[in-house]
């Protein structure tokens, strides 16, 4: 797997419209009164501006000092609600009709799918979706696969956007019921439509020995220090760490904690050009190893 160093020089200026899209998008869905939006929108940008140069800055850090104010400014502490309740709607219908395989490579690939769909579309279409071919083009499922198999372990399991929940659900029950010490550590509060705490509240799903707590914080991928304590201490103490979506990939990528399993679709071409995969590839590797190339698909 190559590795350009990641954000070395600061943001790249893909990434720097990316970050304006997205506090346009996340501004309208706060408020509709074009003064708030308006002053939301510049706050938020010198924001970005402050801070797009810096050594090591990363979109996921930037979000994460821009939403607060967003979400002050326009007085909505979640202004992805709406959407994250389709999205889990979406991904309750889609999973019950396509339902998971039942061995443990096929459930993480499963899960790996949750984070390829894009569920602004419509939702005829993501059940086409679903069926279609998706590649892996770094695919360590068989080595992550062998290390389940072993002894039971205590995972942590980190998931990304809240449509995701029941292509994760699988392989979470699988996980337990073969032994391992589960846990999965939604974010503490709102944070653009990824999976929270409230959203796990008002879900009725029988997590059986699955544990379900909070970070401690509200951001996007994971800043440790960020955290609460007694997250910290499970974190610092699992045998292995499952991450999803790029937001993780941002932030625990240069960690090299070989512990790290990030599972997601390189979905720009900043990320997709630091690992050295076509954009939209499917990535499934550990951290600490640099990641194998397998030409393979799901």
């Amino acid at each position: 797997m190559q590795k350009k160093g990641l954000f070395s020089t600061g943001i790249s200026e893909t990434c720097e419209n990316c970050l304006r899209k997205l506090i346009e998008l996340t501004v309208r869905n706060a408020t509709n009164d074009p003064s708030l939006q308006e002053k939301a929108i510049n706050k938020a940008l010198e924001i970005v501006n402050q801070l797009k140069g810096l050594p090591g800055m990363n979109p996921a850090h930037i979000a994460n000092r821009f939403h607060p104010l967003i979400k002050t400014i326009c007085k909505n502490e979640d202004p992805f609600a709406e959407i994250k309740k389709r999205e889990i709607k979406i991904s309750r219908e889609i999973t019950s009709q396509v339902p998971p395989p039942e061995d443990l490579s096929g459930l993480i690939i499963y899960s790996l799918l949750g984070n390829t769909i894009d569920f602004f579309r419509n939702p005829e279409e993501l059940k086409t979706q679903i069926f279609k071919t998706q590649p892996i083009t770094i695919n360590e499922v068989r080595a992550l696969e062998e290390k389940l198999n072993k002894e039971p372990i205590s995972i942590v399991f980190l998931p990304d956007n809240a449509g995701e929940i029941f292509f994760d659900l699988p392989l979470l029950k699988r996980l337990s019921v073969i032994g391992h010490r589960v846990t999965y550590a939604v974010k503490e509060a709102p944070i653009q439509n990824d999976l929270c705490w409230n959203d796990v509240k008002e879900l009725d799903i029988d997590w059986n020995s699955i544990t379900v707590i909070s970070t401690g914080a509200a951001t996007v991928g994971l800043e440790l220090e960020r955290t609460s304590g007694y997250f910290q201490s499970l974190y610092k103490g699992a045998d292995l760490i499952i991450g999803k979506g790029m937001g993780h990939f941002e932030t625990l990528w240069t960690s090299k904690d070989p512990r790290i399993f990030l599972i997601f679709q390189a979905k720009c071409m900043p990320v997709a050009e630091t690992i050295g995969v076509p954009i939209n590839s499917g990535v499934a590797c550990f951290v600490g190893t640099g990641g194998t190339k397998h030409g393979s698909t799901v």
